[in-house]
């Protein structure tokens, strides 16, 4: 931080937050909320005067509250830049600061929040994670005993700068503890709580353990878990290290710690699976190392810059293997474990890979991007007249699209990453997708369909997944049917309900609207929309008379070859058990209806009026409508 700080082409910004991020890669402003420290910077010298008079006490939340500071602090004594900052929530106006602070003049009770922009090209976000409070866990009684602490709480009491200066002692009552167990994976890997695992949990506890036993030789530790994790290089070594040094490893997760009212020692009731039975241990202190989660405010974050979560609530990457520090949204990227959990060589390189990233944008005069963007057809679109849309600016996951009264939605191509969800939601047909225009999508719908489509299975394949589902099929020669056929497009949010109506209009047998499982999707919200507007199709259509299973919503990887086939085979069985002359039957029944609703399409400019019909379609159709074309 002092080699930071001390760059010249490093600006360090300290107690200051983000609230605002606009523009795209390369040409990103970010409002920035300086707050008020009521010390001025250009004055203040470090020297803590204004600390030693002040006569109010607060908990130190660095010292896990475990030690006061004074309502003029510094965060800690290492802090870059060593400014001190007055907590106005627990400042008593009482001014012994500003008489401490004598001729420097340094304490400005009227400084107020300062806003200011600035021009960056590349954004890096490292937020790391936060700790899982225990004190939900009520068989762990945290919060309840006292001689029961977090991780974090040990490491500080163990630490010669932290308040007891290294001395190991028992919060109830100040006494050196004999027994000492560590419990590892306290709201992870748990249903109720978080599923994963946090990764360095294992590791952590085994250094929190050999710290411990090295100021302490005569100590008894015992550490409780459910699988020792050490696949790192020199973690296997420093686990048998500690072995070596006495610490005991016990295998099995505890379901209960009570207290000794009189002497406040504490009892672990839990399995040991080396013994096969339930044991009851006693201790002095027991310590829970707690599960890695996402820092509260990742929400806020993850608006702000228009970057995607995993269900777990962490920042997702672009592409987990190809390009893990990428975010969805080009310029901006993930350092650290605000990703996901991550022990410090990880976080180090996911740091120094970021750094390159964000160079590249930044000695770039020029940046590329994918041809495949959304277009605005101005005549088309409704807010050139004066009225109220904004369908499309709501649809964009990446904010690329703005919308002011009395023209026409803009879309800042640079932003945009190609997904068609606007073009799809676009309520008047204003929006085209280059290299995957309406036009395009309906001819290959016509010419798929053109012979016999009642026999055919029509299969809509997002690009990134279910399309490289069905390829695995075929280069892994899995068997399915043949009168499958399909297209591709970038994103099941791109598959507008039109094309489905138009398919099944044809004279489809059966179709299937495919894409990404939603932890997988590319496109932020992509998947989701597809999904929502998928069960809405289905509903329609099944009000319209369709037998079930000739419509089917299916999220395929593209790892998922075999599931890819056995699904097809699936829907050629159900086109068999339905049979040629009720999947021809409901067609009729349903063309009129479908007309209505994919006849918007043929106002698409481009997009001619054309329809291919099999024999039988035929034969079904009035001559009249032969003749008109229809």
């Amino acid at each position: 931080m002092v080699d930071a700080a001390r760059h010249p082409k490093i600006t360090v910004k300290t107690y200051t937050n983000v609230e605002r991020v606009e523009g795209y890669v390369g040409n990103f402003k970010v409002q920035l909320r300086e707050k008020a420290r009521y010390v001025r910077a250009d004055r203040c010298n470090g020297c803590g005067e204004c600390a030693k008079a002040c006569p109010v006490e607060v908990p130190n939340y660095f010292e896990m509250n475990l030690a006061p500071r004074k309502a003029a602090y510094v965060p800690m004594s290492q802090s870059v830049p060593l400014l001190y900052t007055i907590d106005m929530d627990a400042c008593i106006h009482c001014y012994k600061c500003v008489d401490a602070c004598g001729a420097l003049d340094a304490i400005d009770f009227s400084q107020e929040d300062k806003i200011e922009w600035e021009d960056v090209g590349s954004v890096v976000v490292a937020t790391g994670f936060n700790h899982f409070d225990p004190s939900v866990i009520p068989e762990y009684g945290y919060s309840q005993y006292p001689n029961v602490i977090t991780a974090m709480e040990m490491e500080r009491l163990n630490n010669s700068a932290g308040p007891t200066t290294g001395n190991l002692i028992r919060p109830s009552d100040g006494l050196n503890p004999k027994r000492v167990a560590i419990i590892n994976c306290v709201g992870s890997r748990d249903k109720r709580f978080n599923p994963w695992c946090s990764n360095f949990c294992c590791m952590y506890a085994i250094k929190n353990a050999i710290l411990l036993k090295q100021a302490n030789p005569d100590i008894d530790l015992s550490i409780y878990y459910i699988d020792i994790r050490t696949p790192s290089k020199g973690y296997e070594e420093f686990y048998d290290r500690a072995r070596e040094m006495g610490i005991h490893f016990i295998q099995g997760r505890p379901s209960l710690i009570s207290e000794d009212p009189l002497t406040r020692n504490l009892y672990i009731h839990s399995e040991d699976q080396a013994l096969g039975k339930v044991i009851e241990k006693e201790y002095d202190m027991v310590m829970l190392n707690q599960a890695a989660v996402p820092q509260p405010d990742v929400d806020t974050v993850s608006s702000i810059l228009n970057i995607s979560q995993s269900p777990g609530g962490w920042f997702m990457e672009y592409h987990p293997k190809l390009r893990p520090v990428d975010s969805p949204t080009d310029g901006i990227f993930l350092a650290g474990a605000c990703q996901g959990q991550k022990d410090i060589p990880a976080s180090v390189s996911s740091g120094l890979a970021c750094a390159s990233r964000a160079g590249r944008i930044l000695h770039s005069d020029e940046w590329q991007i994918e041809p495949i963007i959304a277009q605005v057809w101005e005549d088309r679109c409704v807010s050139a007249e004066g009225k109220q849309c904004g369908v499309c600016a709501k649809a964009c996951p990446y904010g690329a699209i703005t919308v002011e009264k009395g023209t026409a939605a803009l879309i800042t191509t640079a932003k945009c990453h190609g997904c068609g969800g606007c073009v799809a939601e676009c309520p008047h047909n204003a929006i085209t997708q280059m290299h995957y225009t309406d036009a395009q999508i309906l001819a290959q719908i016509r010419a798929l369909l053109a012979e016999k489509p009642e026999e055919k299975i029509f299969a809509f394949r997002c690009q990134w997944c279910s399309y490289g589902g069905a390829d695995l099929a075929g280069t892994s020669h899995f068997d399915y049917s043949s009168n499958e056929r399909g297209i591709r497009v970038m994103c099941s949010a791109r598959m507008d309900s039109d094309f489905i109506y138009e398919a099944f209009r044809l004279g489809a047998g059966a179709v299937m609207y495919s894409g990404c499982h939603p932890q997988d999707c590319h496109y932020i919200t992509g998947q989701r929309v597809g999904a929502v507007r998928a069960d809405r199709l289905l509903k329609t259509l099944e009000k319209l008379g369709m037998s079930d299973g000739r419509f089917r919503i299916e999220w395929i990887s593209a790892a998922e070859g075999d599931k890819y086939s056995r699904v097809i085979n699936e829907m050629q069985q159900t086109i068999n058990d339905i049979g040629m002359q009720q999947i021809l039957a409901e067609n009729a029944a349903m063309r009129p209806e479908l007309e209505k609703r994919s006849r918007r399409m043929y106002e698409v400019p481009m997009v001619p009026e054309a329809s291919t019909y099999s024999d039988k379609m035929v034969i079904a159709m009035s001559v009249k409508e032969v003749k008109d074309g229809k």
